[in-house]
Protein backbone atom coordinates (compact mmCIF):
# COMPACT_ATOMS: atom_id res chain seq x y z
CA UNK A 1 0.00 0.00 0.00
CA UNK A 2 1.47 3.29 -0.89
CA UNK A 3 0.37 4.49 2.82
CA UNK A 4 1.76 2.97 5.56
CA UNK A 5 -0.20 1.77 8.45
CA UNK A 6 -0.22 1.90 11.81
CA UNK A 7 -2.77 1.28 14.59
CA UNK A 8 -2.04 3.14 17.43
CA UNK A 9 -3.54 3.93 20.71
CA UNK A 10 -5.85 0.31 20.15
CA UNK A 11 -6.68 0.93 24.32
CA UNK A 12 -8.62 4.10 23.47
CA UNK A 13 -10.70 2.16 20.86
CA UNK A 14 -11.02 -0.68 23.09
CA UNK A 15 -12.47 1.57 26.09
CA UNK A 16 -14.76 3.83 23.35
CA UNK A 17 -16.31 -0.13 22.58
CA UNK A 18 -16.34 -0.85 26.40
CA UNK A 19 -18.80 2.18 26.49
CA UNK A 20 -21.21 1.22 23.46
CA UNK A 21 -24.27 -0.48 24.53
CA UNK A 22 -24.25 -2.76 21.72
CA UNK A 23 -20.44 -4.00 22.40
CA UNK A 24 -20.17 -3.67 25.93
CA UNK A 25 -19.21 -6.94 27.61
CA UNK A 26 -19.01 -9.07 24.59
CA UNK A 27 -15.04 -9.39 23.52
CA UNK A 28 -16.56 -11.31 20.34
CA UNK A 29 -18.30 -8.64 18.98
CA UNK A 30 -15.64 -6.14 19.53
CA UNK A 31 -13.02 -7.46 18.07
CA UNK A 32 -15.26 -8.28 15.20
CA UNK A 33 -16.07 -4.24 15.10
CA UNK A 34 -12.33 -3.83 15.15
CA UNK A 35 -11.49 -5.59 12.21
CA UNK A 36 -14.34 -4.27 10.15
CA UNK A 37 -13.99 -0.89 11.63
CA UNK A 38 -10.01 -0.80 12.32
CA UNK A 39 -7.69 -2.95 11.20
CA UNK A 40 -9.47 -3.66 8.02
CA UNK A 41 -11.66 -0.21 7.22
CA UNK A 42 -9.81 0.90 4.68
CA UNK A 43 -11.01 -2.68 2.69
CA UNK A 44 -14.27 -2.38 3.95
CA UNK A 45 -14.97 0.85 2.96
CA UNK A 46 -13.87 -0.43 -0.41
CA UNK A 47 -16.03 -3.06 -0.89
CA UNK A 48 -19.17 -4.38 0.53
CA UNK A 49 -18.01 -8.40 0.15
CA UNK A 50 -15.35 -7.60 2.55
CA UNK A 51 -18.36 -6.29 5.07
CA UNK A 52 -19.78 -9.16 4.38
CA UNK A 53 -16.82 -11.98 5.06
CA UNK A 54 -16.49 -10.22 8.27
CA UNK A 55 -19.55 -10.24 9.50
CA UNK A 56 -19.90 -14.07 8.99
CA UNK A 57 -16.47 -14.90 9.83
CA UNK A 58 -16.09 -17.58 12.88
CA UNK A 59 -14.30 -16.32 15.81
CA UNK A 60 -12.37 -18.43 18.15
CA UNK A 61 -14.37 -19.20 21.43
CA UNK A 62 -11.71 -18.08 24.09
CA UNK A 63 -12.59 -14.05 22.97
CA UNK A 64 -16.15 -15.03 24.68
CA UNK A 65 -14.94 -15.56 27.65
CA UNK A 66 -13.83 -11.79 28.04
CA UNK A 67 -16.16 -8.76 28.75
CA UNK A 68 -13.21 -6.94 27.10
CA UNK A 69 -10.44 -7.13 24.50
CA UNK A 70 -8.23 -5.18 27.22
CA UNK A 71 -8.42 -8.40 28.94
CA UNK A 72 -7.24 -11.09 26.05
CA UNK A 73 -5.22 -13.90 26.91
CA UNK A 74 -2.03 -12.43 24.58
CA UNK A 75 -0.73 -16.49 23.68
CA UNK A 76 -3.93 -17.15 22.19
CA UNK A 77 -4.53 -14.30 20.37
CA UNK A 78 -1.45 -14.66 18.68
CA UNK A 79 -1.93 -18.36 17.75
CA UNK A 80 -5.43 -16.89 16.21
CA UNK A 81 -3.59 -14.09 14.26
CA UNK A 82 -1.01 -16.09 13.11
CA UNK A 83 -1.86 -19.47 12.84
CA UNK A 84 0.42 -22.49 11.29
CA UNK A 85 -0.28 -21.08 7.84
CA UNK A 86 0.00 -17.81 6.18
CA UNK A 87 -3.63 -18.61 4.51
CA UNK A 88 -5.11 -19.87 7.60
CA UNK A 89 -4.00 -16.87 9.64
CA UNK A 90 -6.49 -13.96 10.53
CA UNK A 91 -5.67 -11.29 7.43
CA UNK A 92 -5.43 -14.66 5.25
CA UNK A 93 -8.74 -15.41 5.79
CA UNK A 94 -9.55 -12.31 4.10
CA UNK A 95 -7.33 -11.22 1.66
CA UNK A 96 -6.52 -14.69 0.40
CA UNK A 97 -10.30 -14.68 -0.69
CA UNK A 98 -11.43 -14.90 -4.02
CA UNK A 99 -13.71 -11.83 -2.76
CA UNK A 100 -10.92 -10.46 -1.73
CA UNK A 101 -9.19 -10.90 -5.31
CA UNK A 102 -11.93 -9.62 -6.93
CA UNK A 103 -12.13 -6.10 -5.27
CA UNK A 104 -8.34 -5.64 -4.97
CA UNK A 105 -6.78 -7.38 -7.80
CA UNK A 106 -9.26 -6.88 -10.58
CA UNK A 107 -6.84 -7.29 -13.46
CA UNK A 108 -6.22 -11.07 -12.34
CA UNK A 109 -8.50 -14.27 -11.69
CA UNK A 110 -9.92 -14.05 -8.43
CA UNK A 111 -7.88 -17.16 -6.71
CA UNK A 112 -4.81 -17.34 -5.39
CA UNK A 113 -2.84 -19.81 -6.88
CA UNK A 114 -3.50 -18.43 -10.78
CA UNK A 115 -2.03 -15.00 -9.44
CA UNK A 116 1.73 -14.42 -10.89
CA UNK A 117 4.25 -14.85 -9.10
CA UNK A 118 5.10 -11.51 -8.66
CA UNK A 119 1.73 -10.57 -7.07
CA UNK A 120 1.14 -13.81 -4.87
CA UNK A 121 4.61 -12.56 -3.28
CA UNK A 122 3.35 -8.83 -2.89
CA UNK A 123 0.13 -10.72 -1.49
CA UNK A 124 1.28 -12.38 1.03
CA UNK A 125 3.94 -9.82 2.35
CA UNK A 126 0.80 -7.72 2.80
CA UNK A 127 -0.91 -10.28 4.92
CA UNK A 128 2.32 -10.96 6.96
CA UNK A 129 2.34 -7.03 7.64
CA UNK A 130 -1.10 -6.91 8.77
CA UNK A 131 -1.06 -9.71 10.86
CA UNK A 132 1.95 -8.49 12.68
CA UNK A 133 0.45 -4.54 13.19
CA UNK A 134 -2.67 -6.73 14.34
CA UNK A 135 -0.58 -8.49 16.70
CA UNK A 136 1.76 -5.59 17.90
CA UNK A 137 -1.56 -3.24 18.41
CA UNK A 138 -2.62 -5.87 21.09
CA UNK A 139 0.47 -5.83 22.64
CA UNK A 140 1.08 -2.04 23.13
CA UNK A 141 -2.37 -2.54 25.50
CA UNK A 142 0.24 -3.78 27.88
CA UNK A 143 2.81 -1.56 27.84
CA UNK A 144 0.24 1.52 27.34
CA UNK A 145 -1.46 0.10 30.63
CA UNK A 146 1.91 -0.13 32.40
CA UNK A 147 2.92 3.43 31.41
CA UNK A 148 -0.80 4.63 32.66
CA UNK A 149 -0.56 3.15 35.92
CA UNK A 150 2.73 4.94 36.71
CA UNK A 151 2.56 8.51 34.66
CA UNK A 152 3.41 11.23 36.84
CA UNK A 153 1.28 14.29 36.70
CA UNK A 154 4.18 16.20 35.09
CA UNK A 155 4.70 13.73 32.45
CA UNK A 156 0.96 13.53 31.39
CA UNK A 157 0.69 17.15 31.07
CA UNK A 158 4.22 17.32 28.68
CA UNK A 159 2.44 14.06 27.01
CA UNK A 160 -0.94 16.17 26.43
CA UNK A 161 1.16 19.42 24.90
CA UNK A 162 2.92 16.75 22.77
CA UNK A 163 0.17 15.49 21.91
CA UNK A 164 -1.48 18.58 20.89
CA UNK A 165 1.89 20.07 18.61
CA UNK A 166 1.71 17.04 17.12
CA UNK A 167 -2.21 16.95 15.78
CA UNK A 168 -1.91 20.59 15.06
CA UNK A 169 1.33 21.57 13.76
CA UNK A 170 0.86 24.53 16.07
CA UNK A 171 4.46 26.91 16.26
CA UNK A 172 6.59 26.80 19.75
CA UNK A 173 7.23 29.58 21.33
CA UNK A 174 10.75 29.75 22.27
CA UNK A 175 11.36 28.61 25.74
CA UNK A 176 12.37 31.22 28.28
CA UNK A 177 12.66 28.71 30.60
CA UNK A 178 13.08 24.59 30.66
CA UNK A 179 9.70 23.10 30.30
CA UNK A 180 9.83 21.41 33.12
CA UNK A 181 10.21 24.54 35.29
CA UNK A 182 7.23 26.37 33.11
CA UNK A 183 4.75 23.24 33.69
CA UNK A 184 5.43 23.07 37.74
CA UNK A 185 5.10 26.76 37.88
CA UNK A 186 1.51 26.26 36.72
CA UNK A 187 0.00 23.11 38.04
CA UNK A 188 0.38 21.65 42.07
CA UNK A 189 1.59 18.30 42.86
CA UNK A 190 3.40 17.37 39.96
CA UNK A 191 5.39 14.29 41.17
CA UNK A 192 2.22 13.01 42.10
CA UNK A 193 1.25 9.47 40.28
CA UNK A 194 -1.58 10.79 37.84
CA UNK A 195 -4.87 8.28 38.97
CA UNK A 196 -7.57 10.39 38.03
CA UNK A 197 -8.45 12.23 41.79
CA UNK A 198 -11.50 14.15 41.65
CA UNK A 199 -8.79 16.92 43.15
CA UNK A 200 -6.20 16.25 39.72
CA UNK A 201 -8.91 16.74 37.49
CA UNK A 202 -10.03 19.74 38.91
CA UNK A 203 -6.74 21.65 38.77
CA UNK A 204 -5.85 19.59 35.18
CA UNK A 205 -9.22 20.92 33.83
CA UNK A 206 -9.11 24.61 35.25
CA UNK A 207 -9.48 26.40 32.05
CA UNK A 208 -7.66 28.85 33.10
CA UNK A 209 -4.52 27.12 34.00
CA UNK A 210 -5.33 25.26 30.74
CA UNK A 211 -5.05 28.59 28.67
CA UNK A 212 -1.94 29.63 30.35
CA UNK A 213 -0.51 26.49 29.67
CA UNK A 214 -1.39 26.64 25.97
CA UNK A 215 -0.06 30.25 25.77
CA UNK A 216 3.02 29.17 27.46
CA UNK A 217 4.16 26.53 24.93
CA UNK A 218 2.44 27.50 21.93
CA UNK A 219 1.88 30.65 19.56
CA UNK A 220 -1.71 31.77 19.78
CA UNK A 221 -2.90 35.03 17.52
CA UNK A 222 -6.59 34.54 17.79
CA UNK A 223 -9.12 34.05 20.72
CA UNK A 224 -11.07 31.54 18.14
CA UNK A 225 -7.36 29.24 18.24
CA UNK A 226 -7.10 29.49 22.23
CA UNK A 227 -10.59 28.05 22.66
CA UNK A 228 -10.12 25.38 20.24
CA UNK A 229 -6.77 24.19 21.49
CA UNK A 230 -8.44 24.35 24.74
CA UNK A 231 -11.10 22.13 24.18
CA UNK A 232 -8.54 19.47 22.63
CA UNK A 233 -6.34 19.98 26.02
CA UNK A 234 -9.33 18.77 27.88
CA UNK A 235 -10.23 15.69 25.20
CA UNK A 236 -6.77 14.20 25.64
CA UNK A 237 -6.85 14.99 29.42
CA UNK A 238 -10.56 13.09 29.41
CA UNK A 239 -8.88 9.99 27.26
CA UNK A 240 -6.64 10.10 29.74
CA UNK A 241 -8.91 9.60 32.39
CA UNK A 242 -10.49 7.00 31.26
CA UNK A 243 -7.35 5.18 30.87
CA UNK A 244 -6.13 5.65 34.48
CA UNK A 245 -9.67 4.82 35.61
CA UNK A 246 -9.29 1.39 33.72
CA UNK A 247 -5.96 0.94 35.16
Amino acid sequence: MAKKETFNNLIDICIQMEENPDLAGNASEMFRHLLSDYFFKGDVYDSKRIAFLIDNMKLPDFLGEHRSLIEVDMEKLAAFIERDTINDSLSGRIMITADYLKAFYPHHPPAFNKLPPDVREELLQRVKERNRLILEAFEKIKTDRQADRSRKVITLVALILKNIHRKTGLPLNPPSAPAETAIRGIYNNCDEVFNAKQRQLAELGDEAKIKEIIKTFFTVKKFQDLAGITKLFKAELDRYRKRALRG
